[in-house]
């Protein structure tokens, strides 16, 4: 009695999963009064197939059906969501737009045209069960077979219909289709070709973008979308669309100043016209514009920025086109616009196309005949910058934010190392030559042996890694051998005294040549203080932040962690105090050193083991508790019915 007063009184299993697609009939509810059920709700829904039997169901099958959104809510007392499947009637519960835990593999399960107007038009079998209209029903099945099942429903890609595609269908698709065909005299060849051109005539085609989802897991669709749409870069590896949604319309400059820190050239932005915008929300997204998992919407679509990945202009654009670079960009501007909003007001405010496909049918909603050819001469004068000026060995790794770094050889130097500028990174290049030609006297200063309008040219240290001591648990960053320290502390000291800081100094930019000794290979950072220079341990040279300074070009990554940012100089790496090292330290601060870093690494290391413990700990009673609900859900009830 303890451990069932501990159950909900509608049935749900403790610690229930979350609603998923895949639902099962509560207990003590026959089918017939979840219908009827329904019905006296008012709830707008539709069996999608299968549902001439009703209520007489084959084992094992499930009960599709499609949903209002506004009506979903009204079935989690009827159905529920389990991690131990019950022995009672299994569902599919989509809703119209996709709405989460009612989607299809993240998607709408079908086009919102077509799920708009089943329901609509969803008429009552047997005086019980909402059904589709005959046409919806072969719409809907057709579509289901089309985009679903591809080849694995046994009709032809094209050609003859009703050959074979060369698997066992789970139903006689092809005679069905055929039967819903004749009675609504329809005449369209039974083919997955035929299908799909039908379907795209009559308006029902899910958009490219869906299109592309659908075809991850149907090899027939996918090769449909290749043949008729093209490549996935379309010629023009680098482009892509960023949607603005209503709720961050008015951060549209931000949204631009943030691609262009992550590495992108916005070509043209744009409010969209209420036309553009209705064309937009209904083929873009698969229609579905909720919130989805945020708890605020972030409306319907506001704004495009067309935006070029620089990285691309260099060579051939294909080496440097990553699939995932559009989400990474994607997920990083949001987290940034949202660094201020309280988790309860935070909602989704960008949207993107996932390849330059998709980026062309975005701007082939817009009312711009003459914006493709714009796009495309902008991003070829772009490319037409961005040249090494001599030949390259090869590209060097990098996350080419504002620049491309290659070995090249010169005619006179030989192997050396080039670093070409964006056009928008001109700041960045400025900084560089002044690093190389104001400092140059300081010995960490890369020497400079050569220059352009877009690109430096620096000698190819060779690093032996004689600035590190050991590397930190858990962590990017080494310790660094006092040596170092001290003469990171005089260029920290040398840059203060003359106006300077320098932000991302860390070990990630550091390297030790045999001959040329250590060297800071990344000046783009470097800035002067606007006024009166505050004391030298609060430089941002020192801390790796600028807070007091609002103008202040802040790099990505290291200096944009706040308090947490590790430098050069933080103790965790020299051993020592920042302001011991800054006072000008004698090499007396190494037999200090060693013990402080010695105890910074065994810390480190305990933190780290201490955390993965907390971690193990929390997935044992998380399994725990799984295994301990899976035994209540399997016992039966008492007093049930």
């Amino acid at each position: 009695m303890k451990v069932r007063s501990l159950l909900p009184s509608s049935g749900v299993g403790l610690m229930a999963p979350r609603e998923t697609t895949r639902r099962h009939l509560r207990a003590g509810i026959s089918l017939e009064q979840f219908f009827d059920e329904l019905n006296r709700r008012g709830v707008r829904y539709a069996v999608l197939r299968w549902f001439e039997t009703l209520p007489d169901v084959d084992p094992g099958e499930d009960i599709d059906l499609l949903v209002a959104d506004d009506d979903l809510p009204a079935l989690r007392s009827l159905l529920g969501s389990h991690r131990v499947t019950p022995a009672r009637q299994k569902f599919d519960i989509y809703s119209e737009t996709g709405l989460p835990g009612s989607d299809y593999r993240g998607i709408p399960y079908l086009s919102p045209e077509l799920a708009r107007r089943l329901l609509d038009r969803a008429v009552l079998l047997h005086g019980r069960y909402r059904v589709p209209c005959p046409e919806d029903h072969f719409a809907s099945l057709a579509y289901h077979v089309v985009y679903h099942k591809g080849d694995r429903s046994g009709l032809p890609g094209s050609g003859v219909s009703g050959a074979a595609a060369g698997t066992a269908p789970e139903h006689d698709y092809a005679g069905i289709l055929a039967e819903l065909a004749a009675r609504i005299s329809l005449t369209v060849p039974l083919t997955l070709a035929g299908l799909d051109a039908h379907l795209a005539a009559t308006g029902l085609r899910p958009p490219l973008d869906t299109l592309e989802k659908l075809g991850e897991t149907n090899a027939w669709l996918r090769h449909r979308v290749d043949e008729e749409f093209g490549p996935a870069d379309a010629g023009l590896p680098g482009l892509a669309v960023f949607v603005v949604r209503e709720r961050a319309a008015e951060m549209l400059d931000r949204v631009c100043a943030e691609l262009m820190r992550e590495g992108w050239e916005p070509l043209e932005c744009r409010y969209l016209d209420a036309a553009e915008a209705a064309r937009v929300s209904a083929r873009v997204r698969g229609g579905n514009w909720g919130a989805g998992p945020w708890p605020v919407s972030g409306g319907g679509p506001a704004a495009y920025v067309i935006g070029y990945d620089l990285s691309a202009a260099v060579g051939d654009g294909v080496a440097a086109s990553d699939p995932d670079r559009v989400t990474a960009s994607k997920l990083a501007v949001r987290r940034r616009l949202l660094t201020d909003r309280p988790a309860s007001a935070s909602f989704n405010p960008l949207h993107s196309s996932d390849n330059p496909r998709q980026a062309l049918d975005y701007l082939g909603l817009l009312d711009d005949p003459g914006l493709v050819e714009r796009v495309r001469r902008r991003i070829s004068d772009l490319r037409a910058d961005m040249v090494f000026p001599y030949p390259v060995v090869e590209l060097l790794e990098s996350k080419r934010r504002r620049a491309v770094t290659a070995v090249v050889t010169h005619p006179e130097f030989g192997e050396c190392v080039c670093k070409l500028f964006y056009p928008s990174a001109r700041r960045f290049l400025l900084r560089e030559l002044r690093a190389r030609t104001e400092f140059a006297a300081l010995p960490e200063t890369p020497a400079l042996l050569a220059a352009g309008g877009n690109w430096l040219l620096s000698p190819r240290y060779q690093d032996t890694g004689a600035h590190l001591r050991r590397r930190l648990p858990d962590s990017p960053h080494a310790q660094l051998t006092p040596g170092t320290s001290r003469a990171l502390a005089r260029l920290a000291r040398d840059l203060h005294e003359r106006g300077a800081y320098l932000l991302d100094l860390t070990p990630l930019n550091l390297v030790s040549d045999a001959t040329e000794g250590l060297k800071v290979l990344d000046w783009e950072f470097l800035q002067d203080f606007p006024g009166a220079r505050p004391p030298l341990a609060a430089s941002p040279t020192v801390l790796g932040r600028a807070e007091q300074i609002p103008d202040a070009d802040t790099p990505l990554g290291v200096s944009a962690q706040g308090t947490s940012v590790v430098t050069a100089l933080s103790p965790s790496l020299t051993g020592v105090p920042a302001s011991v090292l800054l006072a000008g330290a004698t090499p007396a601060v190494a037999l200090a050193a060693e013990p402080g870093m010695v105890a910074a690494f065994l810390f480190r290391g305990a933190r780290t083991a201490a955390k993965r413990a907390r971690s193990a700990s929390r997935r044992t009673v998380r399994l725990t508790g799984r295994a301990v609900i899976s035994l209540l859900e399997r016992r039966p009830a008492r007093g049930a019915g």
